[in-house]
């Protein structure tokens, strides 16, 4: 049963409005969002659809349909741990209101097929979804990077998880057949071609861990390199816009006056910049071997600079990584579970799919959650 379909079933009527937005899978550049550094994101084909139509009485009846919950009242005003996942939604609401517009209230059908705790941005994809939503129904004129923005306001605010932009952007703006390089520092973005000409895909792995990055072991991570920051701008460069923008050179300058894993966490954040820019350069130049190399490296970085794999990961990846065809393979979005992202030969892909799902889920006894994907449009009415 389709989006629409469930609407149907739910309220008794069509809805109005029907719109979707694009989970994402990050390509290259892992925690540095809030680094000020840039990122590679691309959206993927999975995604969140909402089905909604406006009330005249203020109150919200809203339907999860993968979770097959149902809330029915008015906007709440803050966070509530009951039905949690409609946070996501009124947060996004109460970001309307402040900008000035007057929200109706609305019957919505939430639904999509993002894996949940799989770390590839099923709440980005729902708060965007619901920006995209209310935009429709409003007509208000608020440009993609602007709904991102409330998106990840949001978040930080109503919700309560203090993540960056990049989700939220790359669902927002996302082009098909590209990847979006996006400097989270100055939040000016290009679209970067995705030039496989049919010799490569992108394939998408689960761990088969939910993502467990813990709040206290994302802040710790954060301070150590906010911290390393700090000490650069000291004493090597005043004017250093962010952590992203130093060298390496200037790091080692200034290593005996930091701590081992601010070296380690600066490190890393360093590197992954320098990776995410030869990343595009040889994406530019059809460089499949050098990019899967990247990959790798990238890998490597986090699991060892930043801490943030686990077991589940480092064998998937190298399991991956050994497999005829696979250009590279690394953990994408926060670690500590969550998903894999790899390059691979078209030709060899359906090979490692079955290899996998032989080799890693059903030994694992977990449910294969492995899949190509394009690179699609950012949300959109369907």
């Amino acid at each position: 049963m389709d989006t629409l379909q469930i609407f149907e079933k739910q309220f008794g009527s069509k809805p109005q409005v029907c719109v979707r937005a694009p989970g994402r899978v990050n390509v290259i550049g892992e925690h540095i969002d809030y680094n000020g550094g840039h990122v590679l994101p691309m959206a993927i084909s999975r995604a969140i659809q909402i089905a909604a139509s406006p009330r005249t009485d203020g109150q919200f009846r809203l339907y999860a349909a993968q979770m097959n919950e149902r809330y029915e009242g008015p906007l709440t005003p803050s966070r509530t741990p009951e039905h949690f996942w409609t946070n996501y939604f009124f947060g996004v609401v109460q970001e309307f209101i402040k900008l000035g517009h007057t929200v109706p209230g609305l019957d919505a059908v939430i639904d999509g097929n993002i894996p949940r705790g799989s770390g590839l941005s099923s709440s980005a994809g729902f708060e965007v979804a619901t920006g995209w939503m209310l935009q429709t129904l409003l007509g208000t004129q608020l440009t993609r990077m602007e709904i991102a923005l409330a998106g990840q306001r949001a978040e930080n605010k109503f919700v309560g998880v203090n993540c960056g932009i990049m989700d939220q952007a790359i669902s927002a703006c996302g082009t098909a057949n590209h990847a979006m390089l996006l400097d989270c520092n100055t939040l000016e973005y290009s679209q970067a071609p995705l030039a496989f000409q049919g010799k490569a895909a992108i394939l998408i792995a689960h761990s088969g861990v939910h993502r467990g990055l813990s709040a206290s072991a994302y802040n710790q991570r954060r301070s150590k390199c906010d911290a390393a920051f700090e000490v650069l701008k000291k004493n090597v460069r005043a004017d250093l816009p962010c952590l992203c923008a130093a060298t390496q050179a200037e790091l080692d300058a200034c290593a005996l006056q930091m701590d081992d894993e601010m070296v380690r966490r600066a490190r890393h954040a360093i590197g992954e910049e320098a990776r995410v820019q030869e990343a595009v350069s040889a994406l530019a130049n059809g460089k499949l071997e050098r990019l899967g190399q990247i990959l790798n490296e990238s890998h490597q970085s986090l699991r060892d600079d930043y801490e943030v794999s686990c077991e589940e990961l480092d064998t998937l990846t190298d399991l991956l990584r050994n497999q005829p065809g696979v250009y590279g393979s690394r953990l994408t979005g926060a670690g500590f579970g969550g998903c894999t992202v790899s390059l691979v030969a078209t030709d060899a892909a359906q090979a490692v799919i079955e290899y996998v799902t032989k080799n890693f889920y059903q030994t694992r006894g977990c449910e294969p959650i492995v899949f190509l994907s394009d690179a699609c449009e950012g949300v959109q009415v369907v």
